[in-house]
């Protein structure tokens, strides 16, 4: 959880600060905050004392009195930069925020974005959205259609299934009715395991969304893609959950797909870059908070609904605290 009144600390990496800087503009009675005044704030905050301490001896040596607010400020805005690129350009339906060279702003209509439903997932957590709401679910709503989306959606060849636990009403409830369902779905694995032993703690066994897309043919062997979603903030604990995929079919389905699925992991987290990598090739094909931003145009225009409905209660309340 971030504390939109407290200036991160020297030493968190620029992903967080430029988390900082996007949730103050939305504070913002301007609704833009420029590089300037973030120096200025973490001057005030000490920030530069921070740093100096966090260098080594011989640093401090030689810099000793050196400004490193100026710096931190840029290496943010330099990650504002990137995310700009990462979700596929500025707008509504991108990256919600204009970058200058000194300040960044909201664009027109920022509060209906989807990357804006998914930064303040990501800062406030699951509950924070109105009640009888659940920021999970729908983060697992939009990981399968943005699944969906990468393969080509919205498209008649393109399907997607949410298989997480809780289920939804139009879903089977249980493990085994599930699967059944979603074997039949995609014409693979011949329903579940029937000499399988129940799991106390079986629900989904860690699969939340499914994507694939078929041929013309409809025969076995297509591109499916087995999906994880991790909202809160302890995702890195997460993201080996999800076994892989053959081990998952050979346990659970009654036979293998023609092809093994691949596995992807979605989080509505900026990734930082010295993690990104890692976690690839842990969690697979990976879905940060920018790359689905960047698939969102694709998305089902009533699910943006219930995502910007989600986040104008948010801002809302972190406007007016």
């Amino acid at each position: 959880m971030i504390d939109p009144d407290s200036v991160p600390a020297a030493g968190d990496p620029p992903e967080f600060h430029a988390d900082f800087l996007e949730l103050s503009v939305f504070k913002s009675a301007e609704r833009s905050v420029s590089i300037h005044a973030y120096i200025r704030d973490l001057r005030l905050s000490n920030a530069d004392e921070a740093a100096a301490d966090a260098v080594d001896d011989t640093d401090a040596e030689t810099d000793d009195g050196a400004d490193y607010s100026e710096p931190l400020a840029e290496s943010a805005f330099s990650e504002l930069d990137d995310r700009t690129q990462a979700c596929g350009g500025s707008g509504v339906d991108h990256y919600p925020f204009e970058i200058t060279a000194n300040r960044v702003a909201l664009c027109d209509n920022a509060e209906s974005s989807l990357y804006t439903f998914l930064a303040l997932l990501s800062w406030f957590g699951k509950d924070a959205g109105p009640p009888g709401t659940d920021g999970e679910k729908l983060f697992e709503e939009v990981s399968a259609q943005v699944a969906a989306a990468y393969l080509g959606g919205p498209n008649p060849d393109v399907k997607w299934f949410v298989f997480g636990f809780p289920r939804r009403l139009t879903t089977a409830k249980g493990f085994k009715d599930a699967l059944d369902t979603l074997c039949r779905a995609i014409g693979e694995g011949q329903g579940h395991h029937k000499g399988r032993p129940k799991l106390p703690d079986e629900k989904d066994a860690k699969l939340d969304v499914v994507a694939w897309r078929e041929f013309s043919d409809r025969r076995q062997g297509k591109l499916i893609n087995f999906g994880q979603c991790a909202t809160g903030r302890n995702w890195a604990g997460k993201v080996t959950e999800l076994p892989q995929t053959v081990d998952w079919c050979t346990t659970w389905m009654a036979d293998r797909p023609g092809v093994w699925p691949i596995r992807s992991f979605f989080v509505p987290h900026r990734i930082d870059a010295a993690n990104w990598f890692d976690t690839c090739v842990k969690g697979g094909l990976l879905y940060d908070r920018c790359r689905i931003a960047s698939l969102t145009a694709r998305l089902d225009g009533a699910l943006k609904g219930q995502c910007e409905a989600w986040s104008q209660h948010v801002l809302q309340r972190i406007r007016t605290n």
